[in-house]
């Protein structure tokens, strides 16, 4: 069978240097294998390739160009990774957004990143994102209801939905969708793999949050480190509740495992019972999610070990793992973040199961780690210090600041990860400098929250700490002095719960009075000893 040109890239090399040209790679390899499942239905290489083509003409035709930054706001969908190598065949940007969001969360990643065109779901869980949008950005439904001056988001001139018929052509992604379906597909533009591919956000460790700005050759050196590591193969198919918005879902979990000829099942909405029946439906092998998730399945009555068998991914070292994987199983220890790709360590299938659990592994292919003191002075094999990472999967750059800004003068990015590295090479994770809670795998800065908090009319101040959570890892609790004693706490809780993700919103809140908080010598809060308090609270 002959291909058009623009379909046929230089197959004879040994990776292909763009995330489209991988994608035409995949496609060549096996068109008709399963690449996608999804509830009932199932998706080829070749349905991926021609999805991603038709929403290729159609944002074509909407004047995306090299280096436009295309927002993408939609839930664990096939659909969602046709619109992401829509985006990259056409040399634009990907902004994959937080479905979580809430509305003022929404605006800040829109405006920091210059998201110049929106693609999202109309609604998802209790976030209507055309209502926020339509709110932040007046001018999106009649360009006379506000000037630049007013204007919350003052990059973004179009923005299309899905799921609502009744929207005007200009505004319904799915009518430009099926429009484009009639017109010729739009050959991809050349691309240096150097050139931005998606920026990715984070909290870090500051309430902001920042975007992280990876490449194409970045991405795809991150995707065959996981790959290879795993030791993923074309009959895998792995679960993948992971976001795809978050690095880990996307590079960790689709493009590593499409790169290795498997198939990623993909969850919207997470209930074990419907996890259970993808993964038995596809004999899955491959488990990537969350300490919770992976408890909820154990504990579903419909959960069979044996019957299920997974058997690769990460987590050889959590609690979780024998409850769920195979007693044959191959799962590494793994560690990283974003910025990092997202996994710069991790050990390999091929070690035997007492080196697996043993640590969080050694570094990926092309990256080198360092540990140094509070000085930022190298130390030994053995002993504990802030984690540095320099290499080919990390980021390129914070969106908005230089190299220089971002990385050390040796090259380095500064983790605020607290470990130490074994002779071997191998790393320990030992926990986080940063003032960084992790709930549910996800990065919540203390700031953040505490921000929220103090916006309420009856607090008077605030101070957020993480507490320890068997499965979720950590929980986030709130101390708060109130202006009245009679303040209902759940007000507040209510409060936050319409400012914010839901996994950010407090999982305990304690009053408190000025009197009642511990201060160091220097008059600052205590706030060790305030998780100490937490803790013992949320005990009771």
């Amino acid at each position: 069978m002959k291909f058009p040109q623009y379909l046929c890239p230089i197959l004879a090399m040994a990776t292909a240097p763009t995330l489209p040209d991988r994608l035409y790679e995949w496609y060549h390899r096996g068109s008709a294998d399963l690449a996608l499942g999804y509830r009932d239905e199932v998706h080829t290489y070749a349905d991926l390739l021609g999805a991603s083509e038709t929403r290729a003409a159609a944002l074509h035709g909407l004047g995306v160009t090299p280096g436009t930054h295309v927002g993408l706001l939609k839930p664990n969908r096939p659909d969602w990774l046709a619109c992401a190598f829509a985006v990259w065949r056409l040399g634009a940007v990907l902004v994959p957004l937080n479905t979580l969001y809430r509305r003022n969360e929404l605006a800040h990643a829109l405006r920091l990143a210059d998201v110049e065109l929106l693609i999202a779901d109309g609604a998802f869980l209790r976030n209507h994102y055309r209502t926020d949008l339509e709110e932040l950005c007046p001018r999106l439904i009649d360009s006379a209801k506000s000037t630049a001056g007013e204007d919350r988001l003052p990059s973004l001139r179009t923005a299309l939905f899905s799921g609502d018929p009744t929207l005007p052509a200009v505004r319904n992604w799915d009518t430009q969708v099926v429009n484009a379906t009639a017109t010729a597909p739009t050959p991809p533009v050349e691309i240096d793999p150097s050139a931005d591919a998606a920026i990715f956000f984070t909290s870090g460790s500051t309430a902001a949050p920042k975007g992280v700005v990876h490449t194409h050759a970045s991405m795809l050196q991150a995707a065959d480190n996981v790959g290879e590591r795993l030791g993923l193969d074309r009959t895998d198919r792995t679960y993948g509740y992971l976001p795809l918005f978050f690095n880990g879902g996307l590079v960790g979990v689709a493009l590593a495992t499409l790169g290795r000829g498997g198939a990623v099942l993909l969850q919207d909405i997470f209930s074990a019972a419907e996890a259970i029946k993808l993964m038995q439906r596809h004999q899955c092998s491959v488990f990537f999610g969350w300490p919770h998730q992976a408890e909820a399945i154990a504990q579903s009555p419909s959960f069979d070990r044996d019957q299920l068998h997974l058997r690769k991914g990460p987590g050889a070292n959590a609690p979780w793992a024998s409850a769920i994987l195979a007693d044959d199983h191959s799962c590494v220890g793994t560690w990283g973040m974003s910025e990092t790709g997202p996994m710069a360590t991790c050990s390999s299938h091929r070690d035997p199961i007492k080196v697996r659990q043993a640590s969080h592994g050694r570094p990926m292919p092309g990256l080198d780690l360092r540990i140094v003191d509070d000085a930022g002075i190298p130390l030994p094999a053995g002993s504990a210090g802030e984690i540095l990472v320099r290499g080919n999967s990390l980021m390129r750059a914070y969106y908005g600041q230089t190299a220089e800004a971002t990385f050390d003068a040796a090259g380095y990015f500064h983790t605020g990860d607290r470990g130490q590295l074994a002779a071997d090479g191998s790393l320990s994770f030992l926990g986080r400098i940063r003032d960084v809670i992790k709930t549910a795998g996800v990065n919540v800065a203390a700031a953040d929250v505490e921000q929220t908090l103090l916006q309420h009319p009856d607090v008077e101040s605030a101070y957020v700490v993480p507490v320890a959570h068997a499965t979720r890892g950590e929980n986030i609790a709130a101390f708060v002095v109130t202006r009245s004693r009679a303040g209902e706490l759940d007000a507040i809780l209510d409060h936050c719960r319409e400012q914010l993700a839901a996994y950010k919103v407090p999982r305990h809140i304690f009053r408190v009075s000025d009197a009642d908080l511990p201060v160091l010598g220097s008059g600052k809060v205590d706030r060790t000893r305030l998780r100490a308090i937490a803790a013992e609270r949320a005990a009771r």
